[in-house]
């Protein structure tokens, strides 16, 4: 039995965001949401940039220039929050003289076509999360799904969540491959019990069927989808997938909270 109303991406609305949010919908697109020039400008700079691998993660095809939490979440708070500044001064190097802030368009962008109260989420003592990585992407991101409560065990603002989403910005896409997978299969608690052991990933016995939304992105597009939904990305046998990217979370009042 499908969640799904439909199979494929949707617009951005008040009425998709909060059926995203419910599992009823794959996801959302916005096109061309960043020029293709400065995507162009972007992706030339990224190229020449020193993108990080994954050091919390076995074997995981990609590579980030910025701050993931994931890596950091089970140590001193003050070891994460220690690396932000750095991690925000690569990134707006990137976007030097180009006049754009794209964290900050993404956000109001829900608030007014979805009409949801959205920022960066914020740490007691601490201030606010990073939020706006880049991935550079090769390979077969396999099965899994990103929910916070889930995975992180110590206590931190962004476990505190209801739903957990992630947007994705395309700068650069492979000729082929690359391409994003989307199950109709929900996490629940139960279904950590099939994971495969010491990895990140799941494997395809934990699906409760086939249907599927597969998504090639385009350049300058704008995808949001639920991460607690099963989801993998296809092998680039040729080139790099780069995306600039966070993850979004519900809050018990209902608005929303960004960080990568």
């Amino acid at each position: 039995m499908s969640n799904w109303i439909e199979t494929k991406l949707f617009p951005l609305n008040e009425q998709n965001l909060d059926r995203l949010l419910e599992f009823k919908i794959p996801g959302i697109l916005v096109e061309n949401f960043i020029p293709q020039e400065t995507c162009a400008v972007a992706s030339e700079r990224l190229r020449a940039g020193e993108f990080q691998a994954y050091g919390h993660l076995q074997n995981i095809p990609v590579q980030q220039l910025g701050l993931c939490h994931n890596q950091f979440a089970h140590e001193e708070k003050s070891v994460y929050f220690g690396k932000k500044e750095q991690a925000q001064k690569a990134i707006d190097k990137i976007y030097e003289g180009l006049g754009l802030n794209p964290v900050k368009k993404v956000m109001e962008t829900i608030a007014s076509r979805a009409n949801r109260r959205v920022d960066v989420f914020q740490e007691p003592s601490y201030g606010n999360y990073f939020a706006g990585a880049f991935r550079q992407f090769r390979g077969h991101g396999r099965l899994h799904v990103d929910h916070a409560p889930s995975h992180i065990k110590q206590p931190w603002s962004v476990t505190e969540i209801t739903r957990q989403m992630t947007w994705n910005i395309y700068y650069s896409v492979p000729g082929s491959g690359g391409e994003l997978v989307i199950y109709d299969t929900i996490h629940t608690p139960e279904k950590d019990r099939l994971k495969v052991p010491g990895d990140y990933y799941f494997p395809y016995e934990v699906l409760d069927s086939k249907e599927r939304l597969v998504v090639q992105p385009k350049v300058g597009d704008w995808i949001l989808f639920n991460t607690q939904n099963f989801h993998e990305i296809l092998g680039t046998p040729e080139g790099y997938r780069i995306s600039q990217t966070s993850f979004i979370g519900q809050r018990k009042d209902r608005s929303l909270g960004l960080w990568s």
